[in-house]
């Protein structure tokens, strides 16, 4: 196993060249049979907020590179509002780049959201996602509340929430 990679959390807003880099983990992870790489930087760029939600932070390198990013917005734009049923914020794209996973990464991002929430007076955080990153959350304290067969995709999700 590798090292953990001394890395720093900052608000992606502050970065903007790394947009691009974000964008592309971003699209790489989700956007299977999706040509458009641009759909996904452009998002990224929407979601970069400095003091409104959504925000993004993004975990950097001692080069300056993007190694993850995570970010917290008011809605997950994959859930109906139904699905939502008033939940929020939610946590939205936690991405890590694959040769820097397993090394604490995604841990430090996810505590630095929970952080900026708690910030913001929020008593909870909530994340919609697959089985495969289930169990990263359980082990960083979040707990599943339901499973969904989500309207838009029709794919299975858990949701998850964690009390700050």
């Amino acid at each position: 196993m590798s090292s953990a990679p001394a890395f720093s959390v900052a608000l992606l807003a502050d970065h903007p060249a790394l947009v691009s880099q974000v964008g592309e983990m971003r699209w790489g992870e989700w956007g299977h049979g999706e040509t458009s790489l641009q759909t996904w930087t452009d998002v990224t760029a929407r979601e970069a907020g400095r003091t409104d939600l959504p925000i993004t932070l993004v975990a950097l390198d001692g080069s300056g590179r993007a190694l993850g990013a995570v970010g917290l917005g008011l809605a997950d734009g994959a859930l109906t509002e139904e699905e939502r049923q008033l939940r929020g914020p939610w946590l939205l794209g936690l991405v890590v780049r694959a040769d820097q996973r397993h090394l604490g990464v995604g841990r430090r991002l996810l505590v630095a959201l929970e952080g900026l929430a708690r910030d913001r007076g929020c008593s909870e955080v909530w994340v919609a996602t697959g089985s495969d990153a289930r169990e990263f959350y359980q082990r960083c304290g979040w707990v599943v509340r339901e499973r969904l067969v989500l309207a838009h995709g029709g794919w299975t999700n858990d949701i998850l929430c964690h009390v700050l």
